[in-house]
């Protein structure tokens, strides 16, 4: 049977029932044999007085009624017109022999068909008399007549439909090609801009923090003027790679369990200077320690900036923005981030349409559209939602933008040190941040704890006595089951070589002896970075 055949059979035959009326359908035999056929012209079924002889005159498909062995005994002009023949043409031909493809197996799904009850859809193409052939769809069915019954074939020429499916076809693979072209376009000449913009970026900010000396009040506010203009065209690069990623279904997240208030609080304090030159609050809420996600934190940060920096650019002076992170009070399991602005708000109209692609608000600023369609990708990325409503719940000009993402418990750290009063600032700083901490302290089998206790990180000082710091981190990293624990160290100015290059080895972030909460937190936040694995 011709592929073709085959397909369309596999997938219409089930289709449709038969009407349930039908009490038997008589098997059918595959034979080639001729079987004598009834006088047509004395049929009386023939007559064109009859009821079902004006039927089947009138059946805009050419209708073709064979035996059960498949010899035609019956059809309408419509059918003679299809097939290019004369009348008596068609009186006791094989109905496969018209059907291009059709075999033994084409004959068998539809003895199997119709004893099954259903019709059956062929999608062929049909020969006529004269050589030449037509697509056509093929319904065939079985109608109760005499002691036998007969086989019906109503076929349809689709020679117009299928031209215009495949001018369709067509159509649609240029329009794919040229997309293909353009996205690579656009990828090939962003990835051309983001190197230049960040080593601009990169000498701007080192100009302005005084790496090559004192600079005066109009140079700083030249280079912060420059130093903005590059970030936000580097953002805009980086969106356009991004959904050339998510088009292609490729872009990946770097997962690490982080707290989420913290990671919104560090992400905002960029735009700290803006709301300030622009008169506007700005008001920062990370919310109880204890609210991680599991999120790529990168990408996370581009969706934070993205918003509040939206807050920003539509927030007149005079206007208040304020960003607070809480537990989701309506989906449990979930952190949400609230961005909410006295700004312009958002037109009814367009509130709908704000999160597609390149869709941009008539007469706000201009813009790729691409910064929340890139944000609503990347939360439901994450397994989160996002929500937007302009004017404010409470009343008043401005919008609220809320992002939820799926909330984890909060890690368990292995903190190992033989200074107890180190030891309790390390435990007492990590659980004011929201971690919890298993503390071993002088004289504790520091392997037998690191096997049997459940932890997702690691502090461990390099200079303990006993099972040292160094002995510890190698073990651990030549433990299957503990070597993707992320891991920081903490050690002083005076660590040998050999450790050190332990450390670089494993990447793992060095702690100096005289820390900050801020440096614990932002060093063991670097380790999650990596691939974690959770304590069983």
């Amino acid at each position: 049977m011709d592929d073709s055949v085959k397909k369309n059979i596999s997938n219409s035959t089930m289709r449709i029932d038969m009407d349930a009326g039908i009490e038997e359908v008589a098997p059918l035999r595959a034979e080639a044999a001729v079987v004598p056929c009834p006088d047509l012209l004395d049929d009386p079924e023939r007559d064109e007085s009859s009821t079902f002889a004006a039927l089947l005159k009138s059946i805009y498909d050419g209708v073709v009624i064979a035996t059960p062995n498949g010899r035609i005994a019956q059809y309408n002009t419509r059918a003679m017109e299809l097939l290019a023949c004369e009348a008596d043409y068609l009186d006791g031909c094989d109905i496969m022999k018209l059907i291009s493809g059709a075999d033994t197996a084409l004959w068998e799904a539809l003895r199997q068909n119709l004893e099954d009850r259903r019709y059956t859809l062929i999608e062929a193409r049909v020969i006529r008399f004269d050589g030449s052939s037509f697509p056509a769809e093929i319904a065939v069915n079985w109608m109760t007549h005499g002691v036998s019954g007969r086989l019906c074939f109503f076929i349809r020429d689709i020679s117009v439909r299928k031209q215009a499916q495949e001018a369709l076809e067509d159509a649609v693979a240029r329009l794919e090609e040229h997309d293909r072209a353009r996205m690579q376009f656009v990828s090939n000449v962003s990835h051309e801009l983001r190197t230049p913009l960040t080593s601009m970026i990169y000498a701007v900010s080192n100009m302005l923090r005084g790496v090559l000396g004192p600079i005066t009040d109009p140079v700083r506010k030249y280079l912060t003027m420059l130093d903005g203009d590059s970030k936000r065209l580097l953002a805009t690069v980086n969106d356009i790679l991004d959904l050339r990623n998510i088009e292609n279904e490729s872009l990946t997240l770097a997962r690490a369990t982080i707290p989420f208030g913290r990671l919104v609080s560090r992400s905002v304090e960029s735009l700290r200077v803006r709301t300030q030159q622009k008169g506007v609050s700005f008001e920062v809420d990370p919310g109880a320690p204890g609210l991680f996600a599991d999120c790529d934190p990168q990408r996370m940060e581009r969706v934070i900036l993205n918003l509040v920096g939206n807050a920003v650019k539509f927030t007149p002076e005079g206007g208040a923005i304020t960003v607070r992170v809480k537990a989701d009070s309506a989906n449990e399991g979930y952190v949400r981030m609230e961005v909410r602005d006295t700004g312009i708000g958002i037109p009814p109209e367009a509130l709908e349409r704000v999160t597609e692609r390149y869709f941009t608000v008539g007469k706000q600023p201009s813009g790729s559209g691409l910064g929340l369609a890139i944000v609503k990708e990347i939360v439901a990325l994450h397994g989160g939602s996002i929500g937007i409503q302009s004017p404010l719940p409470e009343g008043g000009d401005g919008t609220l933008v809320t992002v939820s993402v799926p909330r984890v418990d909060p890690p368990v750290i292995l903190v190992v040190n033989q200074d107890d009063s180190v030891l309790t600032k390390i435990g007492e700083q990590l659980t004011a941040a929201g971690y919890r901490v298993i503390r071993v302290g002088a004289g504790e089998d520091v392997a037998r704890v690191a096997q049997e206790r459940h932890f997702q990180g690691a502090v461990v000082d390099l200079g303990m006595e006993g099972m040292s710091g160094t002995e510890l981190t190698l073990t651990m990293k030549s433990d299957k089951r503990l070597r993707r624990i992320p891991l920081i160290a903490l050690g002083g100015p005076a660590l040998n070589s050999a450790r050190r290059q332990i450390l670089k080895s494993f990447s793992i972030p060095l702690l100096p002896v005289r820390w900050t909460e801020a440096q614990l937190l932002d060093r063991l936040e670097e380790a999650f970075l990596g691939p974690v694995a959770t304590m069983r």
